[in-house]
Order: structure tokens, then sequence, then C-alpha cells
């Protein structure tokens, strides 16, 4: 049988005749898994991230960090700029907004630069959430500053309704204390950027690939810690028996031959009993130490940050092309999408709305680097399709227009020119003389 709809939901409906107001409201609800019985919308109680201490502590391990620091530090070493949006002609008053724009991400804070500023905010960002508070300043080439907040000290009202001064989020001092009555900062949307990565409709919250690594970081730690017990002591693979027939005499006997005969003296050992055998206890050599499994542990971490498991130290039968192959695709799969998220919040967040600078928006230009022959490549192809000019390349390629006039002219122009030259037979250089088809070579000094 169908759900029967809800009283409130068949009245709200009949009213809504007329004009339609200039703001919609929307009839499904925002996170309904956070709905309880007997609610019609989220309460107003704060939602906090789960785990984030072993989360925090878990980025501090070997693997973690490297994977954290693949995505991180390449980021933070791009070049930025802010630009016009594409169909909108730059003028001056785009480039005082520019300058501004620019000082603010510049110099955020009194502690920060735009750099550093990226490095905590990526970090928090592989962990599962960041933030940026922003406040206004009474100064008109730095009216906004910026400070990187811990992102999963951070929790939401899901029931905030769009509210100018409702607040939105909250910091609570000590991870999730305010569920046992501690301390909360609130802050209302316009003064927070907040980033959630891999966000769905389930939750406010993203997660990161951190939280997607996180039994595969501790199961690679288990098994890194039992092989550095297994290879400091030094324990042996297997045991002898010397069989039902053995004295003590006997065992002794045997211990002492050993270890005086055969322990540290690279020997073969031979001797003759009744009944003994020999019993691995466990695989010995790499097999004891479980390196295929820590090999296979490395590429589930690796995939999980969307990395390569040459990022985590699996370089087997590594070569050169492979190795440009994994770099383009790290970049095209981990780089460049955080590197995209990250502007399009501090666009949004900070230029547009903190500034209101409506027609600028930040660019990380090294995100696509050059491939200088696939772009000649391109141009050739076009050029002998009669659809792009020299200067048009020149242009493309940030060089200055040629002032020679076939250098705006297609191909096929450019053909049809030369034919009807030779076919009249004149020579338009004026450093030519009547008679001469070739200018005289300057003589040497």
């Amino acid at each position: 049988m169908a759900p029967v709809p809800s009283l409130w939901s068949r009245i709200g409906k009949s009213l809504r005749p007329g004009r339609r107001p200039a703001e919609p409201h929307r009839d499904t609800i925002s996170w309904p898994n956070l709905v309880s019985v007997g609610q019609t919308r989220p309460g107003d109680r704060v939602l906090w991230k789960p785990t984030p201490r072993n989360l925090r502590y878990f980025s501090r391990t070997v693997y973690a960090r490297r994977a954290i620091n693949a995505i991180k530090n390449p980021i933070a070493l791009l070049e930025w700029e802010i630009r016009v949006i594409s169909g909108v002609t730059e003028t001056s008053e785009h480039r005082r907004q520019i300058e501004i724009a620019r000082q603010c991400l510049e110099f955020p804070n009194r502690d920060d630069d735009f750099r550093t500023l990226r490095e905590q905010v990526i970090e928090d960002l592989m962990c599962g959430a960041a933030a940026i508070e922003k406040q206004p300043s009474a100064d008109p080439l730095r009216p906004i500053w910026l400070w990187p907040v811990d992102g999963l000290s951070i929790q939401q009202y899901p029931g905030w309704s769009g509210g100018k001064n409702e607040a939105r989020y909250c910091q609570s001092v000590g991870y999730g204390s305010y569920v046992g009555g501690g301390p909360v900062i609130n802050l209302r949307d316009d003064e927070l950027v907040y980033l959630a990565p891999n966000p769905s409709t389930a939750t406010p919250f993203g997660y990161g690939p951190l939280e997607v690594a996180f039994n595969s970081i501790a199961a690679q730690l288990g098994v890194g810690e039992f092989s550095r017990q297994l290879t400091s002591n030094a324990r042996p693979a297997v045991v002898i028996d010397l069989g039902k027939g053995a004295t003590s005499e006997t065992l002794s006997a045997f211990r002492a031959y050993w270890q005086n005969d055969i322990e540290g003296m690279g020997k073969t050992p031979i001797i003759a009993s009744d009944g003994g055998d020999v019993r691995r206890l466990w695989p010995d050599g790499d097999n004891a130490l479980f390196l295929k499994y820590q090999e296979f542990q490395k590429a589930e971490i690796a995939t999980a940050f969307d990395l390569t498991p040459m990022n985590l130290g699996v370089e087997q039968d590594l070569n050169k092309s492979i190795a440009e192959v994994n770099a383009e695709r790290d970049r095209d799969h981990a780089i460049k999408p955080w590197a995209t998220m990250l502007a399009a919040h501090i666009t949004r967040g900070v230029i547009h709305r903190g500034l209101g600078f409506y027609q600028l928006y930040l660019h990380f230009p090294g995100l696509d680097p050059e491939d200088e022959k696939g772009e000649a490549d391109t141009y050739a192809v076009e050029w002998n399709a009669n659809a792009v000019t020299a200067n048009e390349y020149r242009e493309r390629r940030g060089m200055s227009p040629s002032p020679n006039p076939f250098a705006d002219m297609f191909k096929a122009d450019i053909e049809i020119a030369v034919a009807a030259a030779r076919s009249a037979a004149v020579v338009d250089d004026p450093n030519l003389k009547p008679g001469q088809t070739s200018p005289k070579p300057k003589a040497a000094k």
C-alpha cells in the first residue's frame, strides 16, 4: 500500500496558488536519515563528525603521510591568479578588483600566506573536512581576512533554514565535546567557507580519502609491526624433533653440537637418528614478512587517494614511459580535482560572497601543463584544414602577433596568392632590383 501524505503536505500545497515567491521553498527534506520519528525536519541539535581523533592520528603514519603529501605538495606549489570570467571584457574596474582579491589571498592574516593556507586546507580535506573563517575588515585594500580552521572541529546544525543571522556551524573545543556540554562557537553561513569532500545527500559531512583508507592503513600498520618484530627477534621458522627415544642426555648433546659446530659456521649439518623430523612452524624468508600482502595494502591505500601505487613505493618493473603515464594520471585523477575544488570554494565563498566580485574567479594555470609538441601537431592539422591562421596560433601560445600580412591569412589564401604571384612574374620586394630574383648576400667585413 502506498504511503499516505502528511496533513501539512496536503494543506501546504493547497495554499500555494497565486503569484510565485521570489525565492521558492523546497518540498523535500535535507538529510532525511537524520529525521527522527514524529519530526518533520532535522532538529536544531548539533551534528558532529565521528572519529576525528583517529583520523588525525592516522594522518601522521608513514603511508597516510606519503599519500597526503603526494596531493598536498603539488597543489601548494601551483602558481595562481585572479581572472575575469569568460565572455566579460576586462576593464580598469576589474583590474582594481583583481588587485584587492589578490591582496586578500596573498596576505590572508598575520601568520599565513596563500601557500600555507592552501597546505592546511588540503591537509584537512584529506582527513574529511576543511574550513576557512572569513571576517570583514575596514581596510579598503584588504576588506576581508581569512583564517584556516580545523575542519574536524566544525559541527553543523542540520536544521539550518537559511536565515542570515542563524548559526549554521559551530566549533567545539575538543573534538565532539559539545555532546558532553563543552563550549562551542557559533558561526553564520557567511562567516565560514566549509569544504566537504565527496558530498552526498545522506549527510551534511563529506568523507575524505583517509576515511576510506582507514581500515587498510590499520591493517598495514599491524603487518608492519609484526614484520619488524619478526626481523629484529630473528625467530627460527623450524623446530627439530629428535623423536620419542631421545633422552635428556641426547637432547643436551645435540643442542651442544648444534650451538658449537653449526650455528654461525655456515656448515650443512649431517646427523643420523631414528624417527627424527624437522617441522616447519611458519614460512621463512620474504614470505614470513608478508611482503606481497604489504604491497597489496599499499596499492589499496593509493587507490583510496586516487593515486598510483608508484606514489607509495610499489615500483616493480617500472620504466620511464610507465612512470610518465602514472605521473600524468595522478595529476588528472588526484591533484587536479582537489585543486579545482579548492579554487571553486574560494571563488564562491571569498571572491563572490565575501568581496562581492562576481565577475572574477581563482585560477591555477599550472594544472594544465603545456604539451608543446601536441599543440604543434594540433596546429599543423588545423593549418592544413584552413581552420587557423599563424597569428591565431601565436596568440594561443602567448606570443605577440606577426606584422607579416600572410600571418592573418589561411593556408588556402596564401597558396592562392603565391600561385597568382608566380603567374604574374611580379616581385613585390622593394629590396630587389629589376631582374634580380633574390637579395645579394652582404660581403663579410
